[in-house]
């Protein structure tokens, strides 16, 4: 009996201080991290970006993803409560699916959703926004820094930096 063979899981997380590129949606003056798995679907941006780290996605990696999302938002929800600022809540099977990570990461793996963003009390203290089907955590901070290790621990971290202005 043959099982499920897996094609990919996230081997370990990326992030980079963005401070090569301003995207519009960052108000003047927060801090821009990206956090994102390793290694994701191929895609001629992160290429471009000089990612390289490219296999083919499958359910293990998809549930491996809304972990690692859930991970970062429980990380920042320590500045406040999330709420959804922008973007939409999927709906599957007739059923909207009414869950901030849900909405995070139909923006994050469909470029057919709008940005998502979510923010972190009623005056945002920290946002949370994904895009373009790129499965990239854009984490914006007011003040002071994201420790990215103890944000995704266990899992393995690495700094890499990528050319940020074809990514934003």
């Amino acid at each position: 009996m043959l099982g499920r063979q897996r094609t990919m899981v996230i081997k370990l997380v990326n992030w980079d201080e963005v401070v090569t590129a301003q995207p519009p949606w960052l108000p003047e003056g927060w801090r821009l991290w990206a956090v994102w798995p390793s290694p994701v679907d191929h895609d001629a941006c992160f290429e471009a970006a000089g990612f390289r780290d490219f296999a083919d996605s499958d359910e293990d990696w998809d549930a491996d993803f809304a972990c690692l999302v859930q991970q970062v938002m429980g990380g920042l929800e320590k500045v406040g409560i999330a709420k959804l600022n922008t973007g939409e809540y999927p709906i599957e099977r007739g059923h909207r699916r009414e869950s901030l990570v849900d909405a995070l990461i139909a923006a994050a793996t469909d470029d057919n959703f709008q940005p998502c963003t979510v923010t972190f009390e009623e005056t945002p203290r920290a946002f949370l926004r994904t895009s373009d089907g790129h499965p990239i955590l854009w984490v914006a901070l007011r003040s002071g820094a994201l420790d990215v290790v103890a944000v995704v621990e266990p899992r393995d971290v690495r700094e890499t930096t990528l050319d940020w202005a074809r990514l934003v």
